[in-house]
């Protein structure tokens, strides 16, 4: 019993000796893993949501009512996004806690395939990741309970947070036809960076076609 509790107490120093001798390098490796779980469970609560997601949206395209993706949401999908063969739910309002589980449609901005300007933002760790991929030309389709609509891609940029403007119908000083249905799709920037709350946006317009 000794021997067995010597060589316990042993080991617990040269490893205590280890990590102070090497705390950086340790500290570097927990940090990491953190950053790596942190990411994991951020991307595995969104996809687990589109699930519960797309199950209200298809309830809702056979019913009058609005159904929620859960029984405590605050919110629900009104449009579906295809992108290169990847089908994303939007959902309504884009709180903080909506986005943490979808894009999320700005409440303030017309809703997508309307007329006007209508803004959807997501997170660029999860499904908007993919706008790294999108080129001009690219089609974007939006579908809706009441309509499909395809939109043709006129504008990749990437831009500081404050520059709201793209949030509006107005952009360099060019108005925008008031009778013609835009679509604008913001993340953040630089995708796949682990810099938390980064400073610029990245910004995709579409015209519908």
């Amino acid at each position: 019993m000794y021997a067995l509790t010597y060589k316990k107490k042993n080991f617990l120093s040269k490893l205590v000796f280890l990590v102070n001798k090497h705390k950086w390098v340790t500290l570097l490796l927990l940090l990491g893993v953190y950053q790596f779980s942190g990411g994991l469970y951020i991307y595995g609560k969104a996809e687990l949501a589109q699930y519960l997601i797309a199950h209200a949206w298809h309830k809702n395209l056979q019913s009058a009512e609005q159904h929620k993706p859960w029984p405590w949401a605050d919110t629900q999908p009104i449009a579906q996004l295809i992108i290169k063969e990847k089908n994303w739910y939007v959902l309504a309002g884009a709180s903080g806690r909506n986005l943490a589980f979808a894009p999320t449609h700005v409440s303030s901005t017309p809703k997508p395939g309307e007329k006007g300007n209508s803004v959807i933002v997501g997170h660029r760790d999860t499904q908007f990741n993919s706008l790294k991929h999108l080129q001009k030309g690219d089609i974007i389709e939006v579908k809706t309970k009441h309509n499909r609509q395809r939109f043709k891609i006129t504008m990749l940029r990437v831009a500081q947070q404050s520059q709201t403007e793209y949030m509006h119908s107005n952009v360099n000083n060019s108005t925008f036809d008031v009778d013609q249905a835009y679509l604008t799709l913001i993340t953040c920037y630089p995708f796949d960076s682990l810099v938390p709350d980064p400073t610029h946006r990245y910004i995709v317009r579409a015209v519908a076609i």
